[in-house]
């Protein structure tokens, strides 16, 4: 017999031993993390910190990372990403990523008085770093080249692959911080920052891969500090646009 999704993560949850981390790099994961928290309401914030217990947000933001060195949760590798060919349209799969699985949490959290304290912090810490994946473009990337992991380039101070390098290196570059993506609220409507709010996964998904083209724009595989001035702009934007929407999905599911 076949389980449903979201039965499944609710037994691999259950199985999931979790310890006080502390989190090494992940700067963009705790970024949207505090962003969510700057404009997430109080009623929320203390339903979050509750159910974190003594983990902070920035730790929660980071856990999926910081396991990734132990084979245990080998299992959640696809959950980070979404690979879909150039000009593709998404189909629902019944495979782990990206989507799927924060559909599944936000299914589960329906009847969250049927789950365990624990349960729920599982699914508030996948939530964290999930939306935050979601919004970075080669998170959403090529099968063929595996979201940029196998383009290797070469910047100053940095070789590796493009994936890594918009990971992090970036936001290193430009060091772009809270208070270089909370001034972009400014920047928006009122009607607008509740139109980006509205929880819509797909949306979310294909805006990020917009960004796409310009992210395979180098030639030579080098990369320029005027493709990284360039782009520093779309990472900041998303980093904001990230943390808006977890405040928006945190609010949801809690209320």
């Amino acid at each position: 017999m076949k389980i449903a999704f979201v039965s499944f993560l609710t037994l691999v949850f259950l199985s999931i031993p979790f310890t006080e981390t502390i989190a090494w790099g992940g700067k963009g994961h705790r970024l949207v993390a505090q962003i969510a928290f700057r404009y997430l309401d109080d009623t929320t914030q203390k339903k979050v910190r509750h159910y974190l217990n003594k983990m902070t947000i920035e730790d929660a933001a980071t856990w999926m990372d910081d396991m990734r060195s132990d084979d245990y949760y080998n299992y959640m590798r696809t959950w980070h990403y979404i690979n879909l060919k150039k000009d593709s349209i998404y189909k629902p799969v019944n495979e782990g990523n990206t989507i799927t699985v924060l559909n599944s949490i936000m299914a589960a959290m329906k009847h969250k008085e049927k789950l365990k304290d624990s349960q729920i912090k599982n699914y508030i810490v996948m939530a964290f770093h999930l939306i935050g994946d979601l919004h970075q473009p080669l998170h959403n990337g090529y099968p063929e080249d595996r979201g940029g992991n196998s383009v290797e380039v070469k910047a100053p101070g940095y070789s590796g692959n493009l994936h890594s390098f918009w990971d992090g290196e970036i936001i290193e570059n430009k060091k772009i911080n809270l208070d270089s993506c909370t001034k972009l609220y400014s920047t928006y409507s009122p009607e607008e920052i509740a139109k980006i709010q509205r929880i819509d996964l797909l949306s979310w998904m294909y805006d990020a891969r917009s960004y796409l083209t310009d992210a395979y724009n180098i030639k030579d595989s080098k990369i320029s500090q005027a493709y990284i001035d360039q782009n520093a702009i779309v990472v900041e934007k998303q980093l904001f646009l990230a943390g808006l929407r977890l405040a928006s999905f945190l609010k949801e599911i809690f209320n």
